[in-house]
């Protein structure tokens, strides 16, 4: 199983980093895409995105850009991703594939259930602050990359 997140959540856990690192007072989304090395046009899609969660605010003008909306020790990973995922929460039955009910669940319900629980919860304890400290760290050799191996 590969649980990696969309290039729409990369682009906006990005745009969110810069904000968070070098621009507090804002950014326009050209310069962050320029920044950043995102797509504009995708860039703007994501933040207005960001903005209807309430995790980005915009300054519509010619000298307007976006800021975030909350400190980013408020922001967290999950926020971001149900903000840009929509919610984690899911309907369907993770063998079946039609609605999950109890009456019927099946044979690894439980399982799948206190996974995504688990999943959930670490998404909800990374905030943005955290994310954007390791990013500075990652990228001026303070802080080594993990080893998978490390993580077995």
């Amino acid at each position: 199983m590969k649980i990696v997140p969309t290039r729409r959540t990369d682009y906006g856990v990005r745009a969110l980093i810069n904000l968070a690192q070098n621009h507090p007072e804002g950014q326009a989304a050209p310069a962050i895409s320029k920044d950043m090395d995102i797509p504009v046009g995708f860039l703007r899609q994501v933040l207005q995105e960001l903005g209807r969660a309430g995790l980005v605010n915009s300054q519509p003008g010619r000298t307007g850009g976006y800021a975030l909306a909350k400190e980013p020790e408020a922001i967290t990973l999950h926020d971001i991703i149900e903000a840009l995922e929509g919610p984690a929460e899911t309907p369907s039955c993770a063998l079946d594939g039609g609605p999950c009910h109890w009456d019927r669940a099946c044979a690894i319900h439980w399982v799948w259930l206190s996974a995504r629980e688990a999943f959930t919860e670490q998404l909800q304890s990374a905030t943005l602050a955290q994310i954007a400290a390791d990013d500075a760290e990652l990228r001026s050799g303070d802080l080594p990359a993990p080893l998978i191996e490390q993580h077995r």
